[in-house]
């Protein structure tokens, strides 16, 4: 029993599955770039504290203030969700142990592949109702502005600009980073030479790799975006993100992928199994606990309504 990372399941898939992966799946930079927070039980839990605004702890020059402080503790509660799937070979695998190996291995990758492209379409669309986590769309509901409605409109430098004032925590460091599908990430890099500039391009010390930066904020592509959310005309969304802390950093309200501590983020695989039938069968469980959770309701928002072309 173990955890296999999506770039793991690429290294160990057989050339044709990773052929097929390569060829067929959309872009996601945004899964990968997610902190990860691990929790004990089924749900992640914020609860907002507030003091009373009369209770001051020490007053100036006099006595500590021992009155009693009242506490707000709505809580916003976020499911756990699993992603499962079951592999089944069949054969004599006392007569045929390694054609019945190398065939169970390439069924199991090929499930890790469809498990991460499933999780990487509710990143963006879950509802949080069972079995899909919380996704963007319904994450930047709760942001406080609400989500941004670009009327149908082309996107313009301006609503990027607009974006970068309502994301929050306001305190100019922590990372943050535009998703867009790359229809709108070609029209940006059009805008941009429209007003007479280029991209920077800086290293992402996650991704591993050098991503395109506009006004100081990184942009992630995600296809798993549509450019067909309404239609007459075509429109699609363009999020703001503010990413939460990472294992052991200082806690941050931000946007997280967080799992079960006991089982971990990674695909586990419980397996092989062989049953005593007179057909031998081999079987493997396949099971990936994840949820994505908003630890502030200002840390995501959403633009939509935006024309695709």
């Amino acid at each position: 029993m173990g955890s296999v990372s999506r770039a793991q399941a690429l290294l160990l898939s057989h050339p044709d599955v990773q052929g097929a992966y390569v060829q067929d799946a959309p872009t996601d930079q945004l899964l990968p770039r997610l902190p990860k927070m691990a929790v004990e039980g089924d749900s992640l839990q914020v609860t907002k504290v507030d003091t009373l605004a009369s209770a001051s702890f020490i007053s100036s020059g006099g006595a500590a203030d021992n009155s009693a402080t009242t506490y707000d503790a709505t809580a916003r509660k976020f499911e756990l969700r699993r992603v499962a799937a079951k592999v089944e070979v069949t054969g004599d695998v006392a007569q045929n142990v390694s054609a019945i190996n190398d065939v169970f291995e390439q069924q199991i990758q090929a499930k890790m592949l469809a498990i991460w492209e499933a999780v990487g379409e509710k990143l963006i669309y879950g509802d949080g109702t069972d079995p899909n986590p919380f996704g963007l769309e319904t994450l930047a509901s709760q942001h406080p502005n609400g989500p941004i409605d670009n009327g149908g409109a082309l996107l313009a430098l301006a609503d990027l600009d607009e974006m970068i004032q309502h994301v929050r925590p306001w305190d100019g460091s922590q990372p943050r980073a535009f998703v867009m599908n790359r229809e709108q990430y070609k029209n940006l890099g059009g805008l941009a030479a429209a007003a007479g500039f280029s991209l920077s391009f800086a290293p992402d010390p996650i991704l591993g790799r050098e991503v395109a930066h506009y006004m100081g904020v990184p942009i992630l592509i995600s296809d798993y975006i549509k450019t067909n959310e309404t239609s007459s005309p075509d429109t699609t969304s363009v999020y703001l993100v503010f990413f939460g802390p990472r294992e052991g950093e200082p806690q941050l309200g931000g946007l997280v992928w967080f799992y079960n501590e006991d089982t971990g983020a990674g695909i586990r695989v419980d397996g092989p199994h062989r049953t005593s039938a007179t057909q031998d069968l081999l079987y493997a469980d396949l099971e990936l606990n994840i949820g994505f959770a908003s630890l502030s309701t200002g840390s995501v928002l959403r633009m939509h309504n935006i024309r695709s072309s």
